[in-house]
């Protein structure tokens, strides 16, 4: 009888047995980052209990065994925002689940443009800003334009001027390189000064920008770098669509004001397949100063139709293989019914008048960008691998004038082909010293022109090949301090044919000129450290050089001898050293900065016969910034950023300051942020921008080319927004709200009767939105 029953209790579990084992749950997935690539390192843990497991190099997890029960699953990492997403387990079936991760704020934001590799800001030994998808979205809703969107919310940005070129918008009083998605849109060797105005805002995911000389991306970066995001797909649905309806106008005189825009979005993945698609189009009415009366339309963006066609496409090969490809079509022509009035340098200013512009219509009729990029998480154990092809084509019409002999319209075309290679493998000595290596080799080749439309060559076309190999490393001593070194080797040769200059302003041209190959051979260097234990005081210190062939052409097409070897074209080699830090202390984060920058030679303009002619003089920059915010509650938050920058050149042994042109007055913003409801968002922005007085008139009472006084002024800016239901919106923005009347700085300090143009007075963007 005892043997029967012990057979039948060890039958009960032996079948019992394996139920209970298969009954606990498997619950495994994939967690991407916020650019819908494999997210690695991530933690993975189920609250309260102690198997936590950490994302491969694929983005994979998988927790088991699980018993039935109810949970909350947690993935955290530093540089992302915490997911908590309730589970329910029951049964044997597994849980599969796909996550996406978004970059946290402050210090644990993630950059990528810093360094190409994705690091977080509190690892980088330098000043980064980061525009995120948020900021952008009130930016815009504000106003479109580009130049304002980017100087109201970086500090050390001088301040937009209200037209379509970003003139005398310097980065800490040097020239930034303008990127789309690492593609540069900037023309250094013949700067058009309209590469900030590249794309559609709309298209845009998030600015990152590099304050500071820096010669990671290569010739151009004196200032710093400015690179647009643009957006990634929602990978949570096949199908997502934005639609926006926007109208826009002047609230002190409507009348013949009133612009629209029409924005339409798509994205979505279906299996391996991920893709963006956008469309926008945007006509503008006239714009009118604070008394209601026209705007000058030179160089405007009154009565101008921009189009966007943006498209972007992934294919997961595998876990480790993606392929990428983007394309990006940017126009914007204006067509006005107005031209330029008298006026006179600080008499009157400039105004609109009805009447037909002589010559072509200015604007960009093309600006095309595309690239194919294939990424390799594993090339081999510890390194991964970046390949990026891409192209710009770009052409760009001027204001028509009577400086040619005989009139017209010059335009600059630059077209670019690039290769970039990028390694990074990551180290690890010990637990005290780990790290990583990025390294590769980037190729490039800008021709560069500017022609009159009507056919006359102006500046010879420039045909620059640049092979530039670099490497920069990354060390992690004991965890918390920080130390990263690089060197970029640049080789150019820069291919100029022969060419014969024309007249323009006094210049009397006729002079035939000897081409000639040039060859550029530089070895630039960064350093830095940076330390990171305590989140309340985050410094660090740091070198970094940058390489630029600084507006070649401008010099070019005034040549007054016979051979271009006669001619001063050496680049410039700008120096930059700085110390700052970051601190985040409960609701409270603050950022500070002081720099100095050195080049031996210089890119400020003169007055040469009326002609701007650049100026090669020894040149001193420096400066501090600080940020600060503060979140009182949840739904209301403060914050606030500030500028001061001096700057010199030495002309025959005596230093002098530099023109209004390069270095803007203080600049100090503000804005409160407030949500009285889940539904209702409100935000109120101040700009001030300071006096300018370094400069005297001469015995005449008249300035020199950009040393015109600065007055201060200031101006305030709103944004409203009302969600009825998760997918209406309803949106609106006022552009200089209390109608300021005041000049733009550029138009104060440039001393020239055609930039005496007066800012735009009150302004509304009002903008309907249904997504889903």
């Amino acid at each position: 009888m005892i043997r029967e029953k012990l057979k039948r209790i060890l039958m009960i579990i032996l079948l019992v047995l394996p139920v209970s084992i298969f009954a606990q749950t498997i619950i495994k997935g994939h967690i991407n980052d916020e650019q819908g690539l494999p997210a690695v390192n991530i933690t993975v843990a189920l609250q309260g209990q102690k198997n936590a497991v950490k994302t491969d190099l694929n983005g994979l997890f998988i927790l088991s065994p699980v018993k039935d029960g109810d949970y909350k699953l947690i993935t955290s990492a530093l540089g992302y925002q915490s997911i908590i997403k309730a589970i329910h387990v029951s049964g044997t079936a597994d849980i599969v689940l796909n996550l996406s991760m978004e970059p946290s704020g402050g210090l644990n934001e993630v950059v990528v443009t810093a360094s190409r590799n994705k690091e977080t800001i509190g690892e980088v030994p330098s000043s980064v800003k980061i525009l995120n998808s948020k900021q952008i979205e009130v930016q815009r809703s504000i106003s479109t334009d580009l130049n304002q969107l980017l100087s109201y919310n970086i500090p050390a940005l001088t301040l937009g001027t209200n037209t379509a070129t970003n003139k005398g918008q310097t980065l800490r009083g040097r020239n930034a390189l303008v990127m789309i998605d690492g593609i540069p849109q900037s023309t250094p060797l013949r700067n058009g000064e309209r590469d900030f105005r590249s794309i559609d805002p709309s298209v845009i995911e998030r600015i990152e920008v590099i304050e500071g000389s820096t010669a990671i991306y290569g010739n151009g970066a004196d200032g710093g770098i400015i690179n647009y995001i643009t957006r990634k797909p929602d990978k949570n649905k096949k199908l997502s669509s934005v639609t926006e309806l926007s109208a826009m106008g002047s609230l002190v005189s409507p009348a013949n004001s009133t612009g629209t825009k029409l924005a339409q979005l798509f994205s979505g993945k279906v299996n391996k397949f991920d893709y963006v698609l956008s469309g926008t189009f945007e006509q503008t009415g006239v714009n009118k100063d604070a008394d209601g009366v026209v705007i000058s339309p030179f160089q405007s963006l009154s009565e101008t139709t921009s189009k966007n066609v943006f498209a972007k496409a992934g294919y997961d090969i595998n876990d480790k293989n993606r392929i990428e490809v983007m394309f990006n079509y940017f126009n914007t022509i204006q067509n006005s019914n107005y031209v330029d009035s008298s006026g006179i340098y600080g008499v009157r200013p400039i105004t609109g008048k009805l009447g037909k512009a002589l010559g072509a219509n200015q604007g960009t009729p093309y600006n095309y960008n595309a690239y194919i990029q294939y990424t390799n998480k594993e090339l081999f154990k510890g390194t991964s691998l970046n390949l990026n092809l891409y192209m710009q084509d770009f052409y760009s019409i001027f204001e028509y004038s009577d400086f040619y002999k005989p009139a017209g319209n010059s335009a600059i075309g630059s077209k670019k082909k690039g290769a970039r290679i990028n390694f990074n493998t990551q180290y690890k000595i010990s637990e005290q010293l780990e790290g990583d290596i990025t390294y590769g080799v980037d190729i490039l080749n800008d021709i560069t022109k500017q022609d009159l439309v009507d056919g006359r060559g102006f500046v010879p076309e420039m045909n620059m090949k640049n092979f530039a190999p670099y490497a920069q490393l990354k060390t992690f001593i004991n965890k918390d301090l920080i130390f990263k070194a690089g060197a970029r080797y640049e080789n150019i040769n820069l291919g100029i044919p022969d060419y014969t200059t024309i007249p323009f302003g006094a210049y009397k041209g006729g002079v035939a000129v000897k081409g000639a190959d040039l060859s550029y051979n530089a070895l630039v260097f960064n350093a830095g450290l940076r330390y990171a234990k305590w989140n309340v005081f985050n410094p660090f210190v740091s070198f970094s050089q940058s390489f630029s062939l600084y507006d070649l052409g401008r010099t070019l097409r005034l040549s007054v001898v016979d051979d271009i070897k006669k001619i001063e074209t050496e680049a410039i080699i700008t120096n930059n050293y700085e110390i700052g830090f970051s601190s985040n202390w409960k609701k409270l984060s603050f950022t500070g900065a002081y720099y100095i920058s050195t080049s031996d030679l210089g890119s400020s303009l003169k007055d040469v016969n009326g002609v701007a002619t650049a100026e090669r003089a020894p040149e001193r920059v420096n400066g501090f910034e600080a940020t600060a915010n503060y979140e009182f509650l949840p739904n209301l938050s403060i914050s606030a950023g500030y500028s001061h920058l001096k700057g010199t050149k030495e002309v025959n042994g005596e230093k002098v300051s530099l023109p209004a042109t390069r270095i803007g007055p203080d600049k100090f913003t503000g804005s409160v942020n407030y949500s009285p409801l889940k539904s209702w968002d409100l935000s109120l922005f101040w700009i001030h921008s300071g006096n300018g007085t370094d400069f005297k008139p001469d015995a005449k009472g008249n300035y020199a080319l950009g040393e015109g006084p600065i007055k201060s002024f200031n101006f305030f800016n709103l944004y409203t927004a009302y969600h009825f239901t998760p997918k209406v919106a309803l949106k609106l923005g006022i552009d200089n709200l209390f109608n300021a009347d005041y000049y733009p700085v550029l138009s104060q300090g440039k001393v020239r009767t055609e930039s005496y143009i007066k800012a735009n007075g009150a302004r509304y963007n009002l903008t309907m939105a249904y997504s889903f």
